[in-house]
Protein backbone atom coordinates (compact mmCIF):
# COMPACT_ATOMS: atom_id res chain seq x y z
CA UNK A 1 0.00 0.00 0.00
CA UNK A 2 1.00 3.69 -0.78
CA UNK A 3 -0.33 5.46 2.04
CA UNK A 4 -0.12 4.45 5.42
CA UNK A 5 -2.67 2.61 7.50
CA UNK A 6 -2.90 5.44 10.79
CA UNK A 7 -2.21 9.01 9.46
CA UNK A 8 -0.11 11.15 12.30
CA UNK A 9 -1.71 13.21 14.32
CA UNK A 10 -0.55 16.88 14.22
CA UNK A 11 1.92 18.11 16.66
CA UNK A 12 1.16 19.98 19.31
CA UNK A 13 1.86 24.09 19.12
CA UNK A 14 4.95 25.39 20.65
CA UNK A 15 3.86 25.84 24.47
CA UNK A 16 4.80 29.59 23.70
CA UNK A 17 2.57 30.78 20.99
CA UNK A 18 -1.21 31.80 22.46
CA UNK A 19 -4.63 30.16 21.85
CA UNK A 20 -7.34 32.54 21.46
CA UNK A 21 -10.79 31.00 21.24
CA UNK A 22 -12.89 32.89 18.97
CA UNK A 23 -14.93 34.81 21.72
CA UNK A 24 -11.44 35.91 23.12
CA UNK A 25 -10.26 37.29 19.93
CA UNK A 26 -13.75 39.53 18.75
CA UNK A 27 -12.98 40.97 21.84
CA UNK A 28 -9.27 41.75 21.07
CA UNK A 29 -10.37 43.07 18.16
CA UNK A 30 -13.14 45.23 19.37
CA UNK A 31 -10.67 46.44 21.96
CA UNK A 32 -7.86 47.21 19.35
CA UNK A 33 -10.11 48.78 16.86
CA UNK A 34 -11.04 51.33 19.86
CA UNK A 35 -7.54 51.99 20.67
CA UNK A 36 -6.62 52.98 16.81
CA UNK A 37 -10.01 54.99 16.17
CA UNK A 38 -10.96 55.95 19.74
CA UNK A 39 -13.18 58.97 18.70
CA UNK A 40 -15.59 59.08 15.85
CA UNK A 41 -14.18 59.54 12.69
CA UNK A 42 -15.68 61.50 9.61
CA UNK A 43 -15.84 58.61 6.12
CA UNK A 44 -16.95 59.59 2.78
CA UNK A 45 -18.85 57.19 -0.20
CA UNK A 46 -21.69 56.05 -1.40
CA UNK A 47 -24.61 54.58 -0.20
CA UNK A 48 -25.35 50.87 -1.25
CA UNK A 49 -28.09 48.72 -0.31
CA UNK A 50 -29.91 50.78 2.03
CA UNK A 51 -32.72 49.37 3.90
CA UNK A 52 -34.61 50.17 7.22
CA UNK A 53 -35.64 47.54 9.82
CA UNK A 54 -39.45 48.35 12.07
CA UNK A 55 -37.44 48.88 14.87
CA UNK A 56 -36.32 51.94 12.70
CA UNK A 57 -32.91 50.83 12.42
CA UNK A 58 -31.12 51.58 9.36
CA UNK A 59 -28.47 49.31 7.30
CA UNK A 60 -26.30 50.31 4.20
CA UNK A 61 -22.93 50.07 3.04
CA UNK A 62 -20.80 52.39 2.32
CA UNK A 63 -18.75 51.85 -0.85
CA UNK A 64 -16.15 53.45 -2.83
CA UNK A 65 -17.02 54.70 -5.98
CA UNK A 66 -16.16 53.74 -9.18
CA UNK A 67 -16.83 53.70 -12.67
CA UNK A 68 -19.93 52.12 -14.26
CA UNK A 69 -19.74 48.72 -14.61
CA UNK A 70 -16.65 47.82 -12.61
CA UNK A 71 -17.18 46.76 -8.77
CA UNK A 72 -16.03 48.91 -5.84
CA UNK A 73 -12.59 49.31 -4.63
CA UNK A 74 -13.73 48.58 -0.87
CA UNK A 75 -16.91 48.58 1.26
CA UNK A 76 -17.50 48.91 5.01
CA UNK A 77 -20.97 48.14 6.41
CA UNK A 78 -22.72 51.01 8.53
CA UNK A 79 -25.51 50.79 10.93
CA UNK A 80 -27.35 53.88 12.30
CA UNK A 81 -29.51 53.13 15.11
CA UNK A 82 -33.23 54.39 15.90
CA UNK A 83 -31.82 56.82 18.97
CA UNK A 84 -29.49 58.05 16.47
CA UNK A 85 -31.40 58.18 13.22
CA UNK A 86 -33.49 61.27 14.45
CA UNK A 87 -30.42 63.43 15.21
CA UNK A 88 -29.20 62.39 11.62
CA UNK A 89 -32.63 63.30 10.29
CA UNK A 90 -32.58 66.63 12.31
CA UNK A 91 -29.04 67.24 10.32
CA UNK A 92 -30.53 66.60 7.23
CA UNK A 93 -33.91 68.61 7.70
CA UNK A 94 -32.21 72.00 8.38
CA UNK A 95 -30.86 71.97 5.03
CA UNK A 96 -33.79 70.73 3.42
CA UNK A 97 -32.18 67.34 2.56
CA UNK A 98 -34.31 64.28 1.85
CA UNK A 99 -33.86 61.02 2.91
CA UNK A 100 -30.71 58.62 2.48
CA UNK A 101 -31.09 56.71 -0.45
CA UNK A 102 -28.96 54.52 -2.66
CA UNK A 103 -26.27 56.16 -5.02
CA UNK A 104 -26.21 58.95 -2.32
CA UNK A 105 -23.18 60.25 -1.88
CA UNK A 106 -22.52 61.32 1.72
CA UNK A 107 -19.89 61.90 4.83
CA UNK A 108 -20.80 60.32 7.53
CA UNK A 109 -19.35 60.77 11.28
CA UNK A 110 -19.09 57.23 13.26
CA UNK A 111 -17.58 55.20 15.68
CA UNK A 112 -15.48 52.50 13.87
CA UNK A 113 -16.91 48.87 15.44
CA UNK A 114 -16.16 45.18 15.45
CA UNK A 115 -19.22 43.39 15.89
CA UNK A 116 -18.24 39.94 17.36
CA UNK A 117 -21.67 38.17 17.12
CA UNK A 118 -21.41 38.71 13.56
CA UNK A 119 -17.42 38.55 13.03
CA UNK A 120 -17.64 42.04 11.26
CA UNK A 121 -16.15 45.28 11.16
CA UNK A 122 -18.64 48.11 10.59
CA UNK A 123 -18.95 52.16 11.07
CA UNK A 124 -21.55 53.35 13.78
CA UNK A 125 -22.96 56.25 12.32
CA UNK A 126 -23.52 59.24 14.82
CA UNK A 127 -24.14 61.82 12.18
CA UNK A 128 -23.48 63.61 8.65
CA UNK A 129 -22.75 66.37 6.94
CA UNK A 130 -25.61 67.73 4.91
CA UNK A 131 -23.40 70.13 3.07
CA UNK A 132 -21.27 67.55 1.80
CA UNK A 133 -24.47 65.78 0.33
CA UNK A 134 -25.30 68.99 -1.06
CA UNK A 135 -22.39 69.94 -2.94
CA UNK A 136 -21.91 66.67 -3.90
CA UNK A 137 -25.51 66.64 -5.71
CA UNK A 138 -24.57 69.96 -6.92
CA UNK A 139 -21.34 69.01 -8.82
CA UNK A 140 -22.78 65.80 -10.35
CA UNK A 141 -25.80 68.45 -11.53
CA UNK A 142 -23.03 70.69 -13.26
CA UNK A 143 -21.19 67.90 -14.60
CA UNK A 144 -24.16 66.25 -15.80
CA UNK A 145 -26.09 69.49 -17.55
CA UNK A 146 -22.43 70.50 -18.96
CA UNK A 147 -22.28 66.60 -20.96
CA UNK A 148 -25.77 67.24 -21.86
CA UNK A 149 -24.66 70.53 -23.50
CA UNK A 150 -22.16 69.75 -25.26
CA UNK A 151 -24.23 66.97 -26.78
CA UNK A 152 -26.93 69.46 -27.78
CA UNK A 153 -29.54 67.59 -25.40
CA UNK A 154 -30.32 70.56 -24.01
CA UNK A 155 -31.82 71.96 -27.47
CA UNK A 156 -33.61 69.47 -29.01
CA UNK A 157 -37.16 70.26 -27.01
CA UNK A 158 -36.91 73.64 -27.10
CA UNK A 159 -37.01 73.41 -31.16
CA UNK A 160 -40.60 72.52 -30.99
CA UNK A 161 -42.77 75.26 -31.19
CA UNK A 162 -45.65 75.37 -28.64
CA UNK A 163 -49.61 75.16 -30.67
CA UNK A 164 -51.45 78.00 -30.92
CA UNK A 165 -54.23 76.38 -28.68
CA UNK A 166 -52.54 73.72 -26.59
CA UNK A 167 -56.26 72.11 -25.01
CA UNK A 168 -55.20 68.34 -24.96
CA UNK A 169 -52.06 68.11 -22.52
CA UNK A 170 -50.56 65.05 -21.12
CA UNK A 171 -49.87 65.40 -17.21
CA UNK A 172 -46.98 63.22 -15.52
CA UNK A 173 -47.45 63.39 -11.48
CA UNK A 174 -48.46 61.54 -8.50
CA UNK A 175 -52.36 60.79 -8.89
CA UNK A 176 -52.51 61.26 -5.05
CA UNK A 177 -50.47 64.74 -5.18
CA UNK A 178 -51.43 67.99 -4.05
CA UNK A 179 -49.62 69.28 -7.19
CA UNK A 180 -52.08 67.27 -9.33
CA UNK A 181 -54.97 68.82 -7.70
CA UNK A 182 -53.63 71.95 -8.57
CA UNK A 183 -52.90 71.92 -11.89
CA UNK A 184 -56.40 70.51 -12.38
CA UNK A 185 -57.50 73.25 -10.65
CA UNK A 186 -56.01 75.73 -12.24
CA UNK A 187 -56.68 74.76 -15.61
CA UNK A 188 -60.91 74.51 -14.91
CA UNK A 189 -60.43 78.46 -13.55
CA UNK A 190 -59.97 79.50 -17.11
CA UNK A 191 -62.64 78.02 -18.26
CA UNK A 192 -61.60 76.47 -21.43
CA UNK A 193 -62.18 73.00 -22.53
CA UNK A 194 -58.96 71.34 -22.02
CA UNK A 195 -58.63 67.43 -21.82
CA UNK A 196 -55.27 66.44 -19.47
CA UNK A 197 -54.36 62.73 -20.19
CA UNK A 198 -52.63 61.66 -16.26
CA UNK A 199 -50.23 59.32 -15.96
CA UNK A 200 -50.24 58.32 -12.38
CA UNK A 201 -45.65 58.50 -11.95
CA UNK A 202 -43.94 58.09 -8.36
CA UNK A 203 -42.15 61.37 -7.83
CA UNK A 204 -39.76 60.39 -4.81
CA UNK A 205 -37.03 57.62 -4.14
CA UNK A 206 -35.43 55.21 -5.82
CA UNK A 207 -38.12 53.95 -8.26
CA UNK A 208 -39.06 57.29 -8.98
CA UNK A 209 -37.03 57.97 -12.52
CA UNK A 210 -38.07 54.85 -13.98
CA UNK A 211 -41.65 55.57 -13.37
CA UNK A 212 -41.06 59.27 -14.75
CA UNK A 213 -39.54 57.73 -17.79
CA UNK A 214 -41.82 55.20 -18.12
CA UNK A 215 -44.74 58.02 -17.78
CA UNK A 216 -42.91 60.19 -20.02
CA UNK A 217 -42.97 57.54 -22.79
CA UNK A 218 -46.65 56.37 -22.63
CA UNK A 219 -47.61 59.97 -23.59
CA UNK A 220 -45.15 60.14 -26.62
CA UNK A 221 -48.14 57.72 -27.81
CA UNK A 222 -51.04 59.87 -26.93
CA UNK A 223 -52.66 62.65 -29.25
CA UNK A 224 -51.46 65.77 -27.06
CA UNK A 225 -50.55 68.73 -27.90
CA UNK A 226 -48.22 69.47 -25.13
CA UNK A 227 -46.73 67.52 -21.52
CA UNK A 228 -46.14 68.72 -18.61
CA UNK A 229 -43.86 66.78 -15.46
CA UNK A 230 -44.70 68.39 -12.18
CA UNK A 231 -44.14 67.75 -8.91
CA UNK A 232 -45.33 69.71 -5.52
CA UNK A 233 -41.63 70.57 -4.51
CA UNK A 234 -40.15 69.15 -1.60
CA UNK A 235 -36.41 68.61 -0.02
CA UNK A 236 -33.40 69.17 -2.24
CA UNK A 237 -32.10 65.84 -1.71
CA UNK A 238 -35.72 64.34 -2.65
CA UNK A 239 -35.39 66.77 -6.03
CA UNK A 240 -32.68 64.98 -6.99
CA UNK A 241 -34.30 62.48 -9.16
CA UNK A 242 -35.27 65.08 -11.77
CA UNK A 243 -31.16 65.47 -12.16
CA UNK A 244 -31.24 61.91 -13.41
CA UNK A 245 -29.75 61.42 -16.72
CA UNK A 246 -32.23 58.87 -18.52
CA UNK A 247 -34.94 61.14 -17.57
CA UNK A 248 -33.48 64.23 -19.09
CA UNK A 249 -32.61 62.29 -22.18
CA UNK A 250 -36.39 61.01 -22.35
CA UNK A 251 -37.46 64.65 -21.98
CA UNK A 252 -34.89 65.62 -24.79
CA UNK A 253 -36.99 62.87 -26.90
CA UNK A 254 -40.56 64.31 -26.64
CA UNK A 255 -41.87 64.86 -29.75
CA UNK A 256 -44.09 67.97 -28.16
CA UNK A 257 -42.86 70.63 -26.44
CA UNK A 258 -42.39 69.47 -22.09
CA UNK A 259 -43.16 72.18 -19.37
CA UNK A 260 -41.86 71.28 -15.96
CA UNK A 261 -43.10 72.38 -12.73
CA UNK A 262 -40.68 71.17 -10.01
CA UNK A 263 -41.97 73.03 -7.18
CA UNK A 264 -38.70 74.01 -6.26
CA UNK A 265 -37.75 78.27 -5.62
CA UNK A 266 -33.50 77.93 -5.79
CA UNK A 267 -32.27 75.12 -7.78
CA UNK A 268 -32.75 74.08 -11.23
CA UNK A 269 -33.24 70.77 -11.95
CA UNK A 270 -31.71 68.90 -15.06
CA UNK A 271 -35.12 68.38 -16.16
CA UNK A 272 -35.51 71.93 -15.81
CA UNK A 273 -32.77 72.96 -18.65
CA UNK A 274 -33.62 70.11 -20.80
CA UNK A 275 -37.27 70.78 -21.16
CA UNK A 276 -38.66 73.13 -23.47
CA UNK A 277 -40.03 75.54 -20.72
CA UNK A 278 -39.79 75.14 -16.80
CA UNK A 279 -41.63 77.11 -14.58
CA UNK A 280 -41.84 76.81 -10.57
CA UNK A 281 -44.73 74.92 -9.71
CA UNK A 282 -47.52 72.71 -11.01
CA UNK A 283 -49.82 75.91 -11.30
CA UNK A 284 -47.75 78.09 -12.22
CA UNK A 285 -47.42 75.67 -15.58
CA UNK A 286 -51.34 75.30 -15.89
CA UNK A 287 -51.46 79.33 -15.69
CA UNK A 288 -49.16 79.62 -18.29
CA UNK A 289 -50.99 77.44 -20.20
CA UNK A 290 -54.33 78.91 -19.86
CA UNK A 291 -53.04 82.04 -20.21
CA UNK A 292 -51.61 80.72 -23.69
CA UNK A 293 -55.20 79.55 -24.98
CA UNK A 294 -56.41 82.88 -23.39
CA UNK A 295 -54.10 84.49 -25.65
CA UNK A 296 -55.56 83.25 -28.74
CA UNK A 297 -58.64 83.59 -27.38
CA UNK A 298 -58.04 87.55 -26.99
CA UNK A 299 -56.65 87.72 -30.73
CA UNK A 300 -58.91 86.11 -32.37
CA UNK A 301 -61.83 88.39 -30.60
CA UNK A 302 -59.71 91.25 -31.83
CA UNK A 303 -59.76 90.02 -35.27
CA UNK A 304 -63.43 89.75 -35.81
CA UNK A 305 -63.58 93.40 -33.87
CA UNK A 306 -61.26 94.16 -36.76
CA UNK A 307 -63.25 92.74 -39.82
CA UNK A 308 -66.62 93.96 -37.95
CA UNK A 309 -65.19 97.39 -37.66
CA UNK A 310 -63.40 97.92 -41.14
CA UNK A 311 -66.61 96.33 -42.58
CA UNK A 312 -68.62 99.01 -40.88
CA UNK A 313 -66.06 101.64 -42.34
CA UNK A 314 -66.75 100.53 -45.91
CA UNK A 315 -70.15 100.62 -45.34
CA UNK A 316 -70.30 104.00 -43.48
CA UNK A 317 -67.97 105.14 -46.41
CA UNK A 318 -70.10 103.43 -49.54
CA UNK A 319 -73.29 105.01 -47.97
CA UNK A 320 -71.32 108.21 -47.77
CA UNK A 321 -70.54 107.85 -51.49
CA UNK A 322 -74.15 106.46 -52.18
CA UNK A 323 -75.29 109.99 -50.45
CA UNK A 324 -72.99 111.81 -52.06
CA UNK A 325 -73.64 110.20 -55.75
CA UNK A 326 -77.07 110.81 -55.07
CA UNK A 327 -77.24 114.45 -54.25
CA UNK A 328 -74.66 115.06 -57.24
CA UNK A 329 -77.35 113.42 -59.47
CA UNK A 330 -80.49 115.32 -57.78
CA UNK A 331 -78.65 118.47 -58.32
CA UNK A 332 -77.74 117.49 -62.21
CA UNK A 333 -81.38 116.63 -62.82
CA UNK A 334 -82.86 120.03 -61.19
CA UNK A 335 -79.97 121.85 -63.27
CA UNK A 336 -81.21 119.98 -66.34
CA UNK A 337 -84.94 120.65 -65.59
CA UNK A 338 -83.85 124.14 -65.37
CA UNK A 339 -81.68 124.82 -68.59
CA UNK A 340 -84.94 122.45 -70.16
CA UNK A 341 -87.19 125.18 -68.60
CA UNK A 342 -84.94 128.35 -69.96
CA UNK A 343 -84.86 126.43 -73.04
CA UNK A 344 -88.22 125.44 -73.36
CA UNK A 345 -89.21 129.48 -72.26
CA UNK A 346 -87.26 130.33 -74.89
CA UNK A 347 -88.84 128.19 -77.56
CA UNK A 348 -91.88 129.34 -76.26
CA UNK A 349 -91.53 132.51 -77.87
CA UNK A 350 -90.35 131.69 -81.16
CA UNK A 351 -93.32 128.99 -81.65
CA UNK A 352 -95.66 131.55 -83.07
CA UNK A 353 -93.18 132.88 -84.98
CA UNK A 354 -92.56 129.19 -86.34
CA UNK A 355 -96.18 128.33 -86.59
CA UNK A 356 -96.86 131.80 -89.06
CA UNK A 357 -93.45 130.41 -90.73
CA UNK A 358 -95.11 127.30 -91.15
CA UNK A 359 -98.73 128.07 -92.29
CA UNK A 360 -97.15 130.86 -94.83
CA UNK A 361 -94.60 127.86 -96.52
CA UNK A 362 -97.79 125.45 -96.24
CA UNK A 363 -99.73 127.91 -97.51
CA UNK A 364 -97.34 128.71 -100.43
CA UNK A 365 -97.07 124.93 -101.38
CA UNK A 366 -100.51 124.44 -102.03
CA UNK A 367 -100.72 127.54 -104.19
CA UNK A 368 -98.21 125.95 -106.04
CA UNK A 369 -99.95 122.58 -106.25
CA UNK A 370 -103.33 124.25 -107.08
CA UNK A 371 -101.94 126.08 -109.89
CA UNK A 372 -99.89 122.90 -111.41
CA UNK A 373 -103.38 121.22 -110.34
CA UNK A 374 -105.08 123.49 -112.52
CA UNK A 375 -102.68 123.88 -115.24
CA UNK A 376 -103.43 120.02 -115.58
CA UNK A 377 -107.06 120.06 -115.87
CA UNK A 378 -108.23 118.33 -119.03
CA UNK A 379 -111.24 121.28 -119.54
CA UNK A 380 -107.68 123.96 -119.30
CA UNK A 381 -106.02 121.52 -121.59
CA UNK A 382 -108.48 121.30 -124.37
CA UNK A 383 -109.00 124.92 -124.27
CA UNK A 384 -105.29 125.58 -124.88
CA UNK A 385 -105.78 122.97 -127.79
CA UNK A 386 -105.18 119.78 -126.62
CA UNK A 387 -107.38 117.03 -127.58
CA UNK A 388 -107.91 112.65 -126.56
CA UNK A 389 -107.37 110.71 -130.18
CA UNK A 390 -108.67 107.34 -129.79
CA UNK A 391 -107.70 104.58 -132.15
CA UNK A 392 -110.40 103.09 -134.31
CA UNK A 393 -111.17 100.57 -131.54
CA UNK A 394 -111.87 103.41 -128.90
CA UNK A 395 -108.41 103.31 -127.02
CA UNK A 396 -106.93 106.35 -126.29
CA UNK A 397 -103.94 106.51 -128.39
CA UNK A 398 -100.53 108.04 -125.58
CA UNK A 399 -97.39 108.21 -127.88
CA UNK A 400 -96.92 108.90 -131.46
CA UNK A 401 -95.44 105.61 -131.72
CA UNK A 402 -98.96 104.17 -131.48
CA UNK A 403 -100.35 105.65 -134.86
CA UNK A 404 -100.07 104.06 -138.10
CA UNK A 405 -99.41 105.04 -141.15
CA UNK A 406 -101.94 106.15 -144.15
Amino acid sequence: MDQPLFVEAPPDPPRGDPSFTVAQLGEILSGTFQQLFPDDIWVEGEISNLTRSRAGHVYFDLIEPATPGTPSAARISVVLFSQTRQVVNAQLKRQNVGRLGDGMAVRVRAAVDFYPPQGRLQLRMTGIDPRYILAAMAAERDALMARLHEEGVTARNKAYPVPLVPLTIGLVTSAVSAAAGDFLAELDGFGFGFRVIAVDARVQGELAPGALVGGLRALYREDVDLIALVRGGGARGDLSVFDNEQLARTIAESPVPVWTGIGHEIDRSVADVVAHTSYKTPTAVASALGHVVASFVDQAERAWTDVCDAAGRRLDSAATALTASARRGSLACRESLVFAEHRLDARRGDLPKLADRVLRSGTTGLDHLEARLRASDPATLRARGWSVTRSADGMVIRSIDEIEGG
